[in-house]
């Protein structure tokens, strides 16, 4: 590698993007900023993903010196993408660290702006609220073109804004999604992974999420900004390995859901606030099981009820870690209980007259829904004998 170090380490694991990675590699090339470094690893493709690249070589690589390197996994990670972004991070050396994904790309000035305000302001993370969805299949970093996106639920910064310093409040905002846990809407100090020793943890999903977390707890300051940069690209293919039997998903997405809430557990045991406040460990719990079932529900759905129970008891019989999910699941139970109790005597409390207009109006929904599958079988039966 080459020996003067880069301002920015841009980490990009791959894995058969060979229609996408392309777009990718020509986004960063027509960046206005030109100190940085791309650590591409491929994760064994099974494409022609490598090939690409390699013809890439000569174009960020002339006049004497290096900025793109192409890594060549040994073995297949099985999907886990934190092990590629692992290897690219001990690898780098750029005083800033950038996550991409290979079959997206970022807008021309995206670099400079990103440095340019992480120096000025001299911070640990710079923040997006905000992202480009592509349209279609083919990638544009034209601006003009280009619809401005958000999963934060947030009042949108207009200017650079400092996040609190208060780990409270970072914690309440990341458990009330109103900081997303993108890793390719960051740019990040590397001495901040560095001192802190901060990796991906080994979950097949929800890796992303638990690695911004840890971030978002560690950094001393944080910085929003109202500039969508990223140019996101919603594939099926790329770095997600693309389609697998439904046992092997349901596996991958349960033992990540175990993995996942024990893992956030030990590194929460290292804050005071969540042993003085365990609401705000269950908040955590529960934001990420929120977005764990929120990718899974349709791989869940695919499986009859008869046949995904012998399965969860089976995934439940082999993790490792099941006190923190079970203890909050337990915790769970026992609120929405608590939540019917409450309702049922507020209901009992009410005057008679509400109490009988919510029995009648029961009873008109139960009517209808039997008129409609009476007409339902009507319409059976014509369609019989006609």
């Amino acid at each position: 590698m080459k020996k003067n170090v880069p301002a920015v380490s841009i980490i990009m694991p791959m894995y058969n993007v060979e229609k996408y990675i392309g777009e990718c590699l020509d986004s960063i090339l027509n960046q206005t900023f030109t100190d940085y470094e791309v650590i591409a690893v491929d994760d064994c493709s099974t494409d022609k993903t490598c090939e690409v690249v390699e013809s890439y070589l000569p174009k960020f690589n002339g006049g004497g010196g290096e900025k793109l390197y192409l890594l060549r996994s040994k073995v297949n990670s099985g999907g886990n993408v934190g092990i590629p972004r692992n290897k690219a991070i001990r690898l780098s050396r750029g005083k800033y660290l950038f996550f991409m994904d290979s079959d997206d790309a970022i807008v021309d000035d995206a670099l400079k702006i990103l440095y340019d305000t992480a120096e000025k302001f001299n911070v640990d993370v710079v923040h997006c609220e905000k992202y480009f969805q592509a349209p279609d299949d083919t990638v544009t970093t034209d601006k003009n073109l280009l619809k401005e996106n958000s999963d934060e639920k947030v009042e949108f910064v207009v200017e650079p804004t400092f996040m609190s310093d208060d780990i409270e409040d970072r914690v309440r905002d990341f458990g009330n999604h109103k900081i997303i846990g993108y890793p390719w809407n960051k740019l990040i100090r590397r001495d901040l992974i560095a001192e802190h020793n901060i990796e991906f943890p080994l979950l097949r999903c929800g890796d992303d999420h638990v690695f911004s977390f840890f971030v978002i707890c560690l950094a001393k300051k944080i910085l929003r900004i109202p500039n969508p940069l990223y140019v996101w690209r919603k594939s099926p293919e790329g770095v997600t390995h693309g389609k697998l039997p439904v046992e092997k998903m349901l596996h991958r997405w349960t033992d990540s859901l175990f993995r996942g809430v024990g893992i956030i557990d030990e590194f929460m045991n290292q804050f005071e606030v969540f042993n003085r406040k365990p609401e705000y460990r269950h908040l955590i719990f529960e934001t990420f099981i929120h977005y764990h079932f929120g990718h899974a529900f349709p791989v869940y759905a695919q499986i009859p009820a008869h046949l995904l129970d012998p399965l969860i008891r089976r995934e439940l019989s082999e993790v490792k870690y099941k006190t923190a999910l079970t203890a909050f699941l337990f915790a769970r139970m026992n609120l929405f209980n608590v939540q019917l109790l409450r309702a049922q005597n507020l209901l009992r409390q009410q005057p008679k007259e509400v109490q009988d207009f919510q029995r009648n109006n029961e009873i008109i929904q139960r009517q209808q829904l039997q008129i409609q599958q009476l007409q339902q079988q009507l319409r059976n039966v014509h369609d019989i004998f006609r």
